[in-house]
Order: C-alpha cells, then structure tokens, then sequence
C-alpha cells in the first residue's frame, strides 16, 4: 500500500474543521506544539519533533486550501527521505450534525511504514479531541 488512508467522525461543524486544519494554533493543539503554520497556499510549514531522544525535522509546502472542504500539503524536507515528496490531504465532510475528516497520505515509493499509519491513528484521534473538548494530544 502506498497510501496511507484513514478518517474520524468528529462532532463539530465543517467550518470549524477547517479552522483546525488551516490555522497554527490549530495544528499547534492537535498534531505538534511547536509547528510554524501560515495560514495561505504556497507557504511552508514547520514542524519538529522529538522521536526515541533524537529531533525529527520536517517540512511541507502548503499546496492547497479549499475554505470548509480540504487542504493539501507535500513534503518537501524530512529527516526520514522516504516522506520527501508524499502529500498530505485532509478532506472534510459533512456528516448531519458531524463531520467525517478524512485523511490521505500518499505518495510513498514504497509501502507505507505501518509506524506513520499508526501515528495519524493517534493525531486524528487528537484532532478529534481537540475539536470537541478543547485539549489535543499534539507532540
């Protein structure tokens, strides 16, 4: 498989979704802490963690953000090669009262590492937490 694909039904408005997908201190309170965010197409996103005690460095430019329905990111630098290059889409959907924020990663030349899968099951669960309480589990 050379994508990643998975989804979480969370209880809010599409709007506000997207805000959390658009904004800093949205992915700031879902997915990392210390994530450099702009809010427009065509810049480039920061994020840095930590994994097993060494920094992980990452970078994408932000490809697309369609208000209330998707944004797209692709890797452009990353201290594991094998992200370089693989995009990033977030697709929201209405679902009644809900949404069901979808997530496509794609784009691996090889099999996806069941390692990254796993970790977008833990931040989509954080930014269904975050969207519905207020408190995320970014890294």
């Amino acid at each position: 498989m050379n994508a990643i694909k998975d989804e979480v039904r969370i209880g809010v408005s599409a709007g506000k979704a997207y805000e959390a997908l658009r904004r800093q201190t949205g992915y700031r309170g879902w997915w990392n802490a210390v994530a450099e965010v702009p809010e427009t197409a065509g810049g480039e996103a920061v994020l840095r963690f930590v994994k097993d005690g060494k920094p992980v460095n990452m970078r994408f430019r932000i490809d697309a953000m369609n208000a209330g329905e998707s944004v797209r990111w692709t890797c452009t630098a990353h201290d594991f090669p094998s992200w370089v290059g693989t995009t990033l889409t977030w697709t929201i959907k209405p679902a009644g009262k809900d949404v069901v924020v979808a997530l496509d990663h794609s784009g691996w030349k090889e099999a996806a590492p069941e390692m990254v899968a796993q970790g977008w099951k833990h931040f989509l669960g954080s930014l269904k937490a975050y969207l519905e309480t207020g408190t995320g589990q970014p890294w």
